[in-house]
């Protein structure tokens, strides 16, 4: 079976698919939470404020938020086919680093989607660059991280030292809010700039038959 891949895509920041995908791990919410925000709060506000710059950055039309974030699906929806299709669409595909992401197995098919995407355009581009930009949710010391996420670039060394040794949810617990604000924003420059140059095009979703959790076994 081929995979084909559209021919005419939009330009990167306009028309109503995603511009870049936030994968994450969720956060269960303990008993005595469960009356209160939900624990993963924190990374939809971080998501809210990643739209809002991804909109003042470029032409997006807006008609669907700019950034894919699964709890937005409705009730009795095919998740997995929504989920399959944003991989297929968006331009950008950012993990947050937990050290629960790397335990879950629909993040490493996750992944594994979006690398077969990239395959598939450097068939016939071959110097297309890498559209994954991982965000450091915690400091890379509380991280046990699997090869394929090493071999990516993830420290954003334009956002300082505290952005490293923190990471965006140490920075904003701590209250270092002007540098969680600063982190944020460069962050959302360096996913436009990634979509901008990888001009990442559409594929179809039976690319993503049979996916596998390319967090295990070394992959």
């Amino acid at each position: 079976m081929t995979h084909p891949i559209s021919s005419s895509p939009l330009p990167a920041g306009t028309g109503p698919d995603p511009y870049f995908f936030l994968s994450y791990a969720r956060v269960p919410s303990t008993e005595q939470e469960r009356s209160r925000d939900h624990p993963d709060q924190d990374l939809v506000d971080f998501h809210r404020e990643l739209c809002r710059h991804v909109m003042q950055l470029t032409d997006h039309d807006g008609t669907q938020s700019p950034g894919y974030l699964d709890r937005r699906i409705k009730i009795g929806a095919d998740w997995e086919r929504h989920l399959k299709q944003a991989l297929a669409t968006c331009q950008v595909f950012v993990p947050v680093y937990t050290k629960r992401y790397f335990s879950r197995e629909w993040c490493g098919k996750e992944w594994d989607a979006f690398s077969r995407r990239q395959a598939e355009q450097r068939k016939t581009r071959p110097y297309t660059i890498n559209a994954i930009v991982p965000v450091l949710w915690l400091s890379p010391a509380h991280l046990d991280l699997p090869p394929v996420a090493e071999a990516v670039q993830y420290t954003h060394p334009d956002l300082g030292p505290p952005y490293l040794k923190m990471g965006l949810y140490g920075l904003r617990e701590a209250g270092y809010s002007l540098q969680y604000r600063r982190s944020v924003w460069g962050i959302a420059q360096t996913i436009v700039q990634v979509a901008q140059q990888a001009r990442l095009e559409p594929c179809d979703i039976g690319l993503f038959d049979d996916l596998r959790n390319v967090f295990e076994g070394g992959m």
